[in-house]
């Protein structure tokens, strides 16, 4: 199962990347570790509540980062996978 206490749950998921937030996410913050060598854009996402928390989270370990609005994946019925 998936480990809901986690801190930058997939963004897949929707809700909030804060530890035990459920909140429908309502930005998106992709950024990277640029101490780890060729390191891979994230995402994490974010409701209002926690943006700012985010945020910080990244500007205290000077880790680059951006925040875009999240558009949940439309969830079509006509496409069928």
């Amino acid at each position: 199962g998936e480990d809901t206490m986690a801190l930058g749950l997939e963004s897949a998921s929707g809700i909030c990347s804060a530890r035990e937030c459920t909140n429908a996410a309502i930005y998106r913050i992709d950024w990277r570790n640029p101490a780890i060598h060729h390191a891979r854009t994230k995402t994490w996402l974010a409701c209002g509540e926690h943006l700012s928390y985010l945020e910080n989270y990244f500007k205290y370990r000077s880790f680059p980062f951006e925040v875009s609005a999240f558009v949940a994946p439309a969830q079509d019925p006509s496409q069928d996978h």
